[in-house]
């Protein structure tokens, strides 16, 4: 009798457990961008991304985990050496908090592309990504008063667990 539960409970954790799929989505190229004039200290500079699940078949309803695993910044042409003290990414959506996901401080120097350090709590970012858009965020903190136009590029990679 014993062994009759022991077949039913491992046949029902068998099948009980359904198989979960791992997915990596790159988002190259986002442009991030404010209008100056841009003052010393940090200045927010964003962009709108839309539908990345739907783009890449994903049913929001069966994402059970999203984490940015890597982020890279390209700093703007003709920005001057020493110029921004440090950058930090956050992603905010309509029905989430605002959520620091990268950062790096102080920025490396005689560095055009900039890896950033990926935030080590990112549960909210099921919640961000639950919406059909979200909108990230780029504080860069100036060392001085700048007149230029400036846009950032980003390259972000997420890791989405899907049921």
């Amino acid at each position: 009798m014993n062994k009759i539960y022991l077949i039913a409970f491992i046949a029902f954790g068998l099948f009980s457990c359904g198989k979960k799929t791992e997915n990596v989505i790159e988002v190259k190229d986002v442009v991030l961008e404010a209008e100056g004039p841009y003052f010393e200290g940090p200045n927010t500079f964003q962009s709108v991304i839309k539908g990345i699940l739907k783009n890449n078949n994903i049913n929001p309803e069966q994402v059970e985990g999203v984490t940015l695993t890597s982020a890279t910044i390209t700093l703007p042409d003709g920005i001057e050496e020493g110029a921004i003290q440090d950058l930090s990414l956050q992603m905010v959506s309509s029905n989430s908090d605002m959520m620091k996901v990268a950062f790096v401080n102080p920025l490396p120097s005689n560095q055009k592309v900039v890896a950033l350090t990926t935030a080590a709590e990112q549960d909210g970012l099921n919640k961000i990504f639950s919406t059909d858009d979200f909108i990230i965020l780029l504080d860069a903190n100036l060392k001085k008063d700048m007149e230029a136009t400036l846009n950032f590029k980003a390259n972000l990679t997420f890791k989405i667990l899907t049921k």
